[in-house]
C-alpha cells in the first residue's frame, strides 16, 4: 500500500498546483503560492514551504492568479477580478465588465477582496507602544550596577506623530550613586507639505546627582523633511524655546529663552536592523556660550523571529556648557531590551 501512496496523492498535488497562484522570475524560477498583496513594487507571495516571499516586480517575468484581486492603477482606476501578467509587461484583469489590458508598471496596488486597502491602512493613525529595560553591571576592582527603564507611546499617521515618553535611570559605582534621573515629556509634529511642517515639544526632568530638582524645556518651530523614504528618513528642526532649571542645593534658579535645533535620522536595512540618530542643540538667546547638547545613536536588531522583541545597542552623550557648578559631559553606552506592541 505504501508504494502506491505517492501515486494516489499525485492528483491531490496536481489539483493544489492547478489552483495556486504562480510567479515566474526573470531568472527562470517558478514559484507557487497565494499572491496576497502587490504594493510599492513588491509582490507578496504566501507559500507553504518558505512563508511569505517578497519579490520585487522588476525581478518578475510574469505572474497569474485565478482568484479575484482588487487592483488600483496609477490613474486611480480600481477593478476587481483574476489577474495575469505575461512576459511582455502586459497585465490582464478579467472583471465582470470584460477584460482590461494595461501596462504592468501602471499597477500601484493589488490586494485580496477580503483584506483592507493597504493605502487606507497606511493613512490610518494608530497607537504604538514600547517598553524597554537597560540592566548592566560589573564586578572586580570596581563594582558597578546600572538600571534604566523607558516607556513610550506614539500615535502615528502618515504626516503627523504624537509621542509621550517616560525615562528612569539609576546607577551605582562602589556603593556610590552615580545616576538618579527621571524624565518625561511629550511632542507633536505635523507636516502640511511633503517637506515643511511644524512641531512642539515639552520635557520635565529631575536629576538628584546634578542637584536638579526640576528642569523644564519647552520649544516649538518648523520641521524640514529632507529625506522621506520607506527605509530612510531625515528631519531637521529649528525653533524657539524656554528653559527653566531649579536646583536642590539653594543655587539660584536659571531661566532663559533659547533657540531650538534638532536632527532626527532613521535608516532601516530590510528586516535585519534599524539605526536611529537623534541630536538636539539648545543655546540661550542672550548667551550662545550657555547651551545644552544631547545626542543618542543606536542600532536595533530583532530577537528571534518575533516582531515585538528587539535589542538596541547605543551611545548617549549629554553636554552642558554651564551648570550651577561647572560644565558637564556625560557619555553612556547601553544595551536595551525592547518590547513593542500595537
Amino acid at each position: 500500500m505504501k508504494k502506491y501512496l505517492p501515486i494516489l496523492l499525485l492528483p491531490l498535488f496536481a489539483y493544489s498546483a492547478a489552483f495556486a497562484d504562480r510567479v515566474r522570475t526573470v531568472d527562470g524560477a517558478e514559484l507557487t503560492g497565494t499572491i496576497t498583496l502587490i504594493d510599492k513594487g513588491v509582490i507578496h507571495l504566501d507559500t507553504s514551504y518558505a512563508g511569505t516571499l517578497k519579490i520585487k516586480q522588476d525581478q518578475v517575468a510574469s505572474f497569474e492568479s485565478d482568484e479575484p484581486r482588487v487592483v488600483r492603477l496609477a490613474s486611480g482606476t480600481v477593478m476587481a477580478g483574476p489577474i495575469s501578467s505575461d512576459g511582455q509587461n502586459t497585465l490582464r484583469i478579467r472583471s465582470e465588465d470584460g477584460v482590461l489590458e494595461t501596462d504592468t508598471a501602471k499597477v500601484t496596488t493589488a490586494w485580496s477582496p477580503d483584506s483592507e486597502d493597504p493605502e487606507v491602512v497606511r493613512n490610518r493613525r494608530a497607537w504604538r507602544y514600547q517598553a524597554s529595560v537597560d540592566l548592566n553591571g560589573r564586578d572586580g576592582n570596581t563594582e558597578r550596577f546600572a538600571f534604566g527603564s523607558n516607556l513610550r507611546a506614539e500615535l502615528k499617521g502618515p504626516n503627523d506623530t504624537l509621542a509621550l515618553f517616560f525615562n528612569y535611570e539609576q546607577a551605582e559605582e562602589d556603593d556610590n550613586k552615580t545616576e538618579d534621573r527621571i524624565a518625561g515629556g511629550a511632542s507633536y509634529e505635523s507636516f502640511f507639505s511633503p517637506i515643511f511642517g511644524w512641531y512642539v515639544r515639552t520635557e520635565l526632568e529631575a536629576d538628584r546627582i546634578d542637584n536638579i530638582s526640576l528642569r523644564s524645556t519647552n520649544a516649538g518651530g518648523l520641521s524640514y523633511r529632507l529625506i522621506n523614504k520607506d527605509h530612510q528618513s531625515l528631519i531637521a528642526r529649528s525653533g524657539l524655546g524656554y528653559r527653566f532649571t531649579s536646583f536642590t542645593d539653594n543655587a539660584e534658579d536659571e531661566s532663559s529663552a533659547t533657540l531650538d535645533f534638532g536632527l532626527a535620522h532613521t535608516y532601516r536595512y530590510n528586516e535585519i536592523f534599524k539605526m536611529q540618530n537623534e541630536l538636539t542643540y539648545v543655546p540661550a538667546i542672550d548667551d550662545f556660550g550657555n547651551y545644552r547638547v544631547v545626542h543618542d545613536s543606536g542600532v536595533e536588531v530583532p530577537v528571534g523571529s518575533s516582531e515585538n522583541w528587539k535589542l538596541r545597542f547605543g551611545i548617549r552623550n549629554e553636554y552642558l556648557s554651564e551648570t550651577s557648578a561647572e560644565e558637564k559631559l556625560d557619555t553612556s553606552y547601553y544595551s536595551r531590551m525592547i518590547y513593542s506592541w500595537d
